[in-house]
């Protein structure tokens, strides 16, 4: 049975979470506003720069606060105020603190206008909110440094013939020009992976097949699907766009091709309400995040 402290703790991991989720939200939200703006060249520079940066600002983090130091590799650990040994390093005063603190006096308004304006009470809490935000997305930075190394995609006409080694790698499964209004560039097997996903998140009111879902992407739907979450949905196609595995239109895609029903009214979701579920999720993880997340995972070792 847990005790008042690790009960405490975990409230607080809870608030931390949300603190992290709206920082890091902010930061790739202007990052995928940037991209609109820089040449495909400039955004290469500006995002090795920015790994430069990151990783200083994480290194200079680690050194000057030692609590920090201690926790660095187990930030991904669910829990991991408690169940690192965070709470073990602090002084007997720091303990006490994190232990008396009520939770539901914590004001996300006033933390949003003053990010140290709980470091009092909570020792420490802004640099771990910095250190969480900054090492994930220094690990975002990296997969889009890698993606930008990626082979070009088949659709994308090349002088140099394929070696033969390529030829024998599964092509992707999308169709080029007009017809691929998401610019997928996910194979047969990635939509395979995304049906999991999206079922067992039950992201919409039916079970999906990979036919169905390769109709979505195609906006050749037999029909339409009708979304259990619109946050989910959000979040998903956002993380599918983050990685470049889709458009970052998106939402302007489901929107004018009718894709997808909103659960309580039988109206086709609009580019409004996508953007509002959107902004939604990068403040706040929608419930259910963490599943999607595992198979994002799966595919980008796929």
């Amino acid at each position: 049975m847990e005790d008042f402290r690790e009960t405490n703790f975990k409230k607080i991991q809870q608030l931390l979470d949300k603190c992290v989720a709206h920082e890091y939200g902010m930061k790739t939200n202007a990052l995928a506003l940037k991209r609109e703006y820089l040449t495909e060249a400039q955004m290469k520079d500006y995002i090795r720069e920015e790994i430069f940066n990151v990783t200083e600002n994480l290194v200079s983090l680690c050194q000057k606060n030692r609590a920090l130091h201690n926790i660095r590799f187990d930030i991904l650990m669910p829990d991991f105020l408690w169940e690192s040994g965070f709470f073990e390093n602090l002084s007997l005063d720091e303990r006490k603190k994190y232990i008396s603190f009520q939770c539901s006096s914590f004001d996300m308004d006033k933390y949003l206008q003053s990010s140290t304006c709980y470091d009092e009470q909570l020792p420490f809490f802004s640099s771990i909110v910095r250190l969480v935000m900054q090492t994930q997305y220094l690990e975002y930075l990296q997969q889009l440094e890698n993606a930008s190394h990626a082979p070009v995609p088949l659709d994308e006409k090349s002088e140099e013939q394929p070696k033969e080694e390529e030829k024998a790698q599964p092509e992707p499964t999308k169709i080029v020009g007009k017809s691929n209004p998401f610019k997928s560039v996910l194979t047969s097997q990635q939509i395979k992976l995304l049906v999991e996903c999206i079922n067992e998140a039950h992201i919409f009111t039916t079970t999906i097949t990979p036919k169905i879902l390769s109709d979505f992407f195609a906006c050749k739907l037999n029909g339409v699907l009708k979304s259990n979450n619109n946050r989910l949905l959000a979040y998903l196609m956002m993380q599918l766009s983050c990685y470049n595995y889709i458009a970052y239109e998106w939402q302007s895609v489901i929107a004018n091709n009718k894709l997808v029903l909103a659960k309580i009214k039988d109206k086709y979701l609009t580019r409004s309400d996508l953007s509002s579920a959107t902004d939604n999720v990068k403040c706040i993880y929608p419930k259910g995040y963490e599943i999607i997340d595992k198979y994002i995972k799966q595919l980008q070792k796929g």
